[in-house]
């Protein structure tokens, strides 16, 4: 049929996004399907056409969730900051199916299931500390990610703050030349001189605390960087002039912890263990797996 031929696949009840896979495949070899089942065997039930448009549009409706989990999954940059924009990006794109409904009741039923879900798990994903301060922190986001504009300010003022905490108390280099000024410093007609300028000096707490603010809304007047930038290199160009806020960043910033590289361990690791191959000592496995998943 002048088609490249293509395997199909087969869903994984632990793996969700298989099930994408599987539907994908299943629509791009719709026509070699039906005629290869009208010639075996004519008396087979076959989908209605209605059932393969039913197909079609759910595709469609949890190919962006596809996306999502490919690229949450990620292990080699920051993925961490991106969860409040993927979370509301997919809210979006559910409430415009929602908006323009099909006329296919499973296909609304999902659309239905999935909003209900996500409202009922990301309702208040912007006001999760630990994602809030990432994405805050990420150079290509910072408050414009966030539509909540309370939850904004209580991020800013949230990493403000573990930056004050620890930020050292900033001195001012001191002449340690000898001079006549110098010799005088202990005399006593200073005191009263040295009793009122100490009055106006700031704590060290509050001047750490102005020094933070200060810094911060420095870094928020930086322009956005290109979504598809690396912040981890914008920091480490930048931390000499953000010193504080960087040393916050580095407990924030981070990758998503998931089950994929796990998942892909024991796959090579089956394939690895074979009944050819079933003599193989656990060290000997080990030893395997280990140069699998390292080696270039």
């Amino acid at each position: 049929m002048g088609q490249e031929p293509l395997r199909l696949k087969q869903d994984v009840a632990t793996r969700w996004n298989s099930t994408y896979y599987m539907l994908k495949r299943f629509t791009e070899v719709k026509d070699p399907i039906i005629s290869t089942l009208a010639l075996i065997n004519p008396s087979l039930p076959t989908l209605l056409p209605e059932e393969w448009e039913i197909s079609r549009e759910i595709l469609e409706i949890i190919k962006p969730f596809e996306e999502v989990t490919t690229e949450v999954s990620a292990e080699k940059f920051v993925t961490v900051s991106k969860v409040i924009l993927m979370t509301r990006g997919l809210q979006r794109i559910v409430a415009r199916f929602q908006r323009n409904p099909s006329k296919f009741d499973p296909v609304k039923k999902l659309v239905d299931s999935l909003m209900s879900e996500m409202t009922k798990r990301f309702g208040r994903v912007e006001h999760n500390e630990k994602l809030a301060d990432a994405t805050c922190l990420d150079p290509r986001f910072k408050k414009q990610a966030f539509v909540s504009h309370q939850a904004a300010e209580d991020t800013v003022k949230r990493v403000t703050a573990a930056a004050a905490a620890i930020n050292p108390v900033q001195h001012e280099e001191e002449d340690t030349s000898e001079s006549a000024a110098s010799a005088s410093a202990g005399a006593m007609f200073w005191e009263d001189f040295d009793e009122r300028v100490a009055s106006l000096r700031p704590s060290a707490a509050s001047s750490k605390t102005s020094d933070s603010m200060m810094e911060m809304r420095a870094y928020l007047a930086e322009p956005l960087l290109p979504r598809t930038s690396d912040p981890l290199a914008w920091w480490k160009r930048c931390s000499p002039v953000y010193k504080t806020l960087s040393e916050v960043m580095k407990a924030r910033l981070c990758i998503v912890a998931t089950s994929v590289p796990s998942e892909r361990i024991f796959s090579k690791t089956g394939q690895i263990i074979s009944e050819r191959r079933n003599r193989l000592s656990p060290s000997k496995v080990r030893e395997l797996v280990f140069l699998n998943a390292n080696m270039p």
